[in-house]
């Protein structure tokens, strides 16, 4: 349990950096100690926060933890922190399982805090996740910044994954354990492994990766880093093809899959051989979610996989003749088919995507517009300018002031 405030402090503000999760430290007086997120609407959420102290201390202070997700369209984590004399209660949130519009705003439990400028302001400042990889942030705020255990998840997931079903037996207890074979332990994990990543359940993958019973399984000589190394390689490799089977670019699983080995050959250490391990399987398992999610079963499968090429190219320059040519059809043709059944050209399609990672960028590296619109292969600088402020009403030097307006009180 890290015990050093203003270490722990420094890390909750890089965090923020990265993932822009507000986090806020409450005292026993339900006074604020410390908060990462610091924007024009700080005061305003401040006051639905000491909300959400007060009634985790009336109701769920016993068991030590609380997740709130009683309103579909945001996310809360509560729990008590005492690394010493003093205790804490820490929420974690809010965060947006959808991107806020006026319907949406409405219906979040915070809006009558906030005043409309205030609202284009948090659009940017609040992240947007599904509830899985809400608790996987959690798991790592735990673990790693807070380095207290996380609890099991499982079941606050059973109504998300409840239409997944695992055709083998997903349970590892105690009694099973004694009555199978380490081969067939080793078997059994590596079909869930395949299975959550088909599936797109990154949270179960995180937390099957992170169990080390099931490493004792999957990694029994964790002495011999070479046997590591090919364990590791053989999960990639079966995760690779699973995500393949499932939508994803057979291409671009081939390049992640390349680069990750060349990674762990120079890698001399188990633990971030391990990390290696978990970040490319939620990568896979995500991507493979990610690309279910702009595909549809009402598009034609020439649709279908026309946005997935477009998704695993990104960022690279994408023209209709090459997509055209890899799906061995007409540019006129696939132009018309993906007008008709998605409602946007390809080329818009694509620049709504790269809009989308530049605003990214924008908010969280100290890249130049120069370099971002180079990395997202703008024609030039210019271009980017003109492209950026048809889709947002701003330019990105407009969009960067404006957001950095905001970012102190």
């Amino acid at each position: 349990m890290k015990t050093d405030m203003s270490l722990l402090k420094w890390h909750l503000e890089k965090y923020y950096k990265e993932k822009r999760i507000p986090i806020w430290i409450f005292g026993q007086s339900n006074n604020i100690e410390y908060t990462n997120f610091v924007t024009s609407a700080i005061l305003n959420l401040m006051e639905h926060m000491q909300v959400k102290t007060r009634k985790y201390v009336l109701a769920h202070s016993i068991e030590g933890y609380f997740l709130d997700d009683s309103n579909p369209y945001e996310l809360y984590y509560v729990f008590s922190y005492a690394p010493g004399k003093h205790s804490f209660t820490v929420v974690v949130g809010p965060v947006l399982t959808h991107r806020p519009s006026d319907r949406i705003w409405d219906r979040l439990s915070f809006s009558d805090n906030v005043f409309s400028e205030q609202k284009k302001v948090l659009i940017h400042t609040l992240s947007v996740l599904c509830k899985e990889d809400f608790l996987v942030e959690v798991t790592n705020i735990l673990n790693e910044i807070f380095e207290l255990p996380a609890p099991d998840f499982s079941d606050e997931l059973k109504s998300i994954t409840g239409d997944c079903h695992f055709t083998g037996d997903c349970s590892l207890d105690d009694t099973s354990i004694l009555e199978i074979t380490d081969f067939k332990k080793n078997i059994k994990l590596k079909e869930l492994y395949r299975f959550y990543i088909q599936s797109g359940n990154t949270y179960q993958l995180y937390a099957m990766l992170s169990n080390e019973e099931n490493l004792d399984v999957l990694f029994p000589k964790k002495a011999s880093l070479q046997d590591c190394l090919f364990r590791i390689v053989e999960l990639l490799t079966i995760g690779a093809g699973a995500s393949v089977e499932n939508g994803h670019d057979k291409k671009a699983c081939y390049i992640l899959y390349h680069n990750t080995t060349e990674k762990l050959k120079s890698t001399k250490c188990y633990e971030k051989l391990l990390r290696i391990l978990r970040e490319t399987s939620v990568y896979l398992a995500r991507s493979t979610r990610e690309v279910n999610l702009y595909t549809s079963k009402d598009y034609s499968p020439t649709t279908n996989k026309c946005i997935q090429l477009i998704i695993a190219k990104m960022p690279e320059k994408i023209c209709l003749d090459s997509l055209a040519e890899e799906l061995h059809i007409s540019a006129k043709y696939l132009s018309v088919l993906f007008n008709k059944e998605t409602g946007s050209s390809i080329p818009d399609f694509i620049q709504d995507i790269r809009i989308s990672e530049a605003k990214l960028l924008l908010l969280s590296s100290d890249l130049t517009y120069l370099e971002i619109s180079n990395m997202l292969n703008f024609n030039s600088q210019s271009y980017f300018n003109q492209i950026f402020k048809k889709k947002t009403g701003l330019t990105p030097k407009e969009f960067k002031t404006k957001i950095d307006n905001h970012a102190v009180l």
